[in-house]
């Protein structure tokens, strides 16, 4: 699976000028435990660094004294883990592990930003992995089951026969 079919295109972004209120506040309004920040130079607006919620809980609040004032720019990590859309999430978690980070800026073919990725994000579609192979299990216990239903009978009487130059079974043929 790639990164493309699960990052997020909602991007939030903040102006690097802006105070840590103004980006709590802009966590909390759209839901989101990361913003983009933004610079604006002769070429326009650039990504310039990510905040997170825990960069404001942990390194903000913790400060003496407390500078809620201060820019967005102060406290953003301008050293920033880029991934492409094109990545396998295999990829995603040994960039996220090496790095030491919890999400990913995903960019498209062009370098372009062009979503995130979180581990929460990972994990959910890992999870819907797994689920899909505990599905496969169960129909195939349920499968059993309507063909052989529990008996106290000899298994000799409980099994079609299968000898050769015969075909008594029923075929499916799965096209991928």
């Amino acid at each position: 699976m790639q990164v493309s079919t699960i990052c997020r295109r909602d991007i939030v972004t903040i102006d690097a000028q802006r105070t840590l209120i103004e980006a709590a506040r802009m966590m909390r309004d759209h839901h989101v435990g990361m913003l983009v920040v933004t610079c604006t130079d002769a070429q326009g607006e650039q990504v310039c660094g990510l905040v997170t919620d825990r960069d404001l809980v942990i390194d903000a609040l913790a400060r003496t004294p407390l500078e809620l004032d201060a820019e967005v720019g102060d406290l953003a990590h301008v050293d920033l883990t880029l991934i492409a859309e094109s990545a396998s999430l295999e990829q995603a978690v040994t960039a996220m592990q090496d790095r030491g980070v919890r999400r990913l800026l995903v960019t498209d073919s062009a370098d372009r930003l062009s979503g995130i990725i979180s581990m929460d994000d990972v994990m959910e579609a890992f999870a819907q992995q797994v689920g899909g192979l505990a599905r496969i299990i169960r129909n195939g216990m349920d499968r059993e089951l309507a063909v052989y239903p529990p008996k106290d009978e000899p298994l000799k009487t409980r099994h079609r026969p299968c000898t050769p130059g015969t075909s008594q079974g029923v075929w499916a043929r799965v096209v991928v």
